[in-house]
């Protein structure tokens, strides 16, 4: 889960779990958390893969992440 977090430090977002399994993690990444301002991203992240799976407005975002939490391609 590691990398999940170091994704949240570099995009300035607050993580908020809601859920676990075996297999991954899931709640909301709080953008400029505690300010009027703040808003929230629902996400999955698959622990095994290090993937992130964003859901937008458009459907979902797909983002492999590497050990640093930074994105290395876009599914």
């Amino acid at each position: 889960m590691k990398p999940l977090v170091y994704y949240c430090r570099w995009h300035d977002a607050s993580l908020r779990l809601r859920g676990r399994d075996e297999t991954a993690v899931w709640g909301h990444l709080v953008y400029k958390a505690n300010t009027d301002e703040a808003w929230m991203q629902e996400f999955r992240y698959v622990l095994k893969t290090r993937q992130i799976i964003l859901k937008t407005e458009e459907g979902e975002e797909t983002f492999q992440l590497d050990e640093m939490g930074t994105v290395q391609s876009k599914s």
